[in-house]
């Protein structure tokens, strides 16, 4: 089980990792700024992928300690994580020289959900009905 789970996670960190590489080019173009001394493609990789596999042991731990109310429990502490990790974007401190720093918050705010959505969107792939530990 905490292989399928794995590859979940994983599965959701590249997923995600894509989403949030699209969405900075996309808000760059449009708005004519760039953060890249701040957020950059490692960094966007490297996070979604922490994020992704950190929810995949949080989901098996769920499942372990709580049985069959453990999905339930994980979906809501890690939906209520997703927006309480926007508070990191709106408090940050920008270095002096970056432009536009009222910007920085509305490129980086909706990236914090990227990593629950993309979640939520491939679990049909690894599970047909709720996960259920053996006992």
């Amino acid at each position: 089980m905490f292989r399928r789970i794995f590859f979940w996670g994983l599965t959701a960190g590249i997923l995600s990792a894509v989403a949030s590489i699209i969405y900075k080019r996309i808000y760059e173009f449009a708005y004519e700024v760039t953060y890249a001394k701040i957020i950059n493609i490692p960094v966007l990789v490297g996070a979604n992928l922490i994020a992704c596999l950190a929810a995949a042991i949080g989901f098996w731990a769920c499942l372990r300690i709580l049985r069959k109310k453990g999905e339930i429990i994980f979906n809501l502490i890690f939906s209520i994580g997703s927006f309480a990790s926007v508070m990191l974007p709106i408090s940050a401190k920008l270095p002096l020289d970056v432009q536009f720093p009222e910007m920085f918050p509305l490129l980086t705010v909706p990236m914090h959900f990227f990593p629950v959505i993309a979640w939520f969107t491939i679990r049909p792939l690894f599970a047909n009905k709720l996960f259920v530990p053996a006992n």
